[in-house]
């Protein structure tokens, strides 16, 4: 068994709000242990350079025990706030606290902070007290350069949670846009084979059906301003993505004729979802191709979305040859749409999103499902 995952789990989600934890408890207060001692120490070398008294020690011997016995009651109580925090929000308010950008987030674990180093310093006092002779609060009350230093700490606590909240804002959005250029870099190398194929179609097509010629032109231009549009931006829309997905397929019909059918179900609210851009289209792009195209009679796509318990749940449904069906010959860059998109949902939402393969009796289910959320 690997004992540092647990570990390693727990210290990046000590200052994380989460509805369901999964490391055991013993390894929460154990990274609370190793968070508190060093600080403790740290405190009392602090307090020993102002008050002269570093180099006495039996100073050092006499307050040791109660500075690192202080610096646990803190740690825990923070704990203890953050998991009754937990317990009392609603999963959807601790999703939306948990990213890493919304400044709320700061202020909820600031406040968790403060009030941890409060409470943990009163329970510390009055267990003190009560163990030993010593009256913690009395000499804590009388004495200015105790009192200064405690303010200090809630300030260097303050502090550090911020700066540790805008490390992470802009961690998280140099892997975004790390996402994005790849993205990007990506579909520049799928379009063109895209374009070159619908172009020479429309000129075939010039030739022996002008009607029919001019449809695709339309639907065409229809297609790549919507695409062009989206490429400009990091979010979009669920309409907006089924209305790119929709001239992609429309396009798509007029080649293939009878041999693709398609059909467009979504809800209204799911319609106002707030989703990355081109996450949809690689998995109609994939239905198209690898089970529709190779299959002489052709087949359908159904693309149906829903809002349930808080997620956002897109499936693409096709009737073609299957994951064992006969694979071709893959072009540039094709085979990395869903890792692709994988990574995306895994930068961007982490463990709350996932996208599933699933094999059918005829065909093929790709499902999406990732948090719901409207645009802001």
């Amino acid at each position: 068994m690997n004992t540092s995952s647990p570990f390693q789990l727990a210290w990046r989600s000590f200052w994380q709000l989460k509805k369901h934890r999964h490391e055991p408890l013993w390894v929460q207060l154990a990274v609370g242990a190793a968070l508190a001692l060093p600080i403790g120490l740290g405190m009392m070398l602090i307090n020993g350079l102002i008050t002269g008294r570093v180099s006495d020690h039996g100073w050092w011997r006499a307050s040791l025990l109660f500075n690192l016995f202080s610096c646990l009651c803190v740690a825990y109580s923070m704990l203890a706030i953050t998991r009754v925090v937990e317990k009392l929000l609603p999963a959807a308010s601790i999703e939306r606290m948990s990213e890493a950008a919304d400044w709320r987030s700061a202020l909820v674990i600031n406040a968790i902070a403060i009030g941890g180093v409060m409470l943990g310093a009163a329970l510390s006092l009055s267990m003190y007290t009560w163990l030993t002779d010593w009256d913690g609060w009395t000499s804590f009350m009388g004495h200015s350069v105790a009192k200064t230093e405690f303010l200090a700490f809630l300030m260097v606590v303050a502090a550090a949670n911020w700066f540790w909240w805008r490390l992470r804002v802009k961690q998280d959005r140099l892997l975004h846009q790390a996402m994005e250029a790849q993205l990007r870099l990506l579909q520049a190398q799928i379009e063109p084979h895209f374009l070159f194929n619908t172009l020479a179609n429309v000129q075939s097509l010039l030739e022996r059906d002008t009607p029919r010629a001019r449809l695709m032109l339309e639907n065409f231009t229809d297609y790549l301003r919507a695409s062009l549009g989206q490429l400009r931006h990091t979010d979009s829309t669920l309409e907006a993505e089924l209305a790119m997905v929709r001239s992609y397929l429309t396009l798509l019909q007029i080649r293939m004729e009878d041999r693709l059918r398609f059909e467009i179900d979504a809800s209204d609210d799911a319609l106002a979802a707030s989703l990355p851009t081109l996450l949809l289209q690689p998995l109609v792009e994939n239905a198209i191709e690898h089970g529709l195209e190779p299959k002489i009679e052709g087949g359908r796509v159904r693309i149906r979305a829903r809002v349930t318990d808080g997620q956002l749940d897109i499936c693409v449904d096709d009737d073609g040859l299957g994951l064992d069906g006969p694979r071709r010959p893959r072009r540039r860059g094709n085979g990395m749409a869903l890792p692709n998109i994988r990574e995306r949902l895994r930068t961007r939402y982490g463990g709350k999103a996932t996208l599933t393969l699933t094999p059918q009796t005829v065909g093929t289910q790709a499902a999406l499902s990732l948090p719901y959320r409207t645009p802001a």
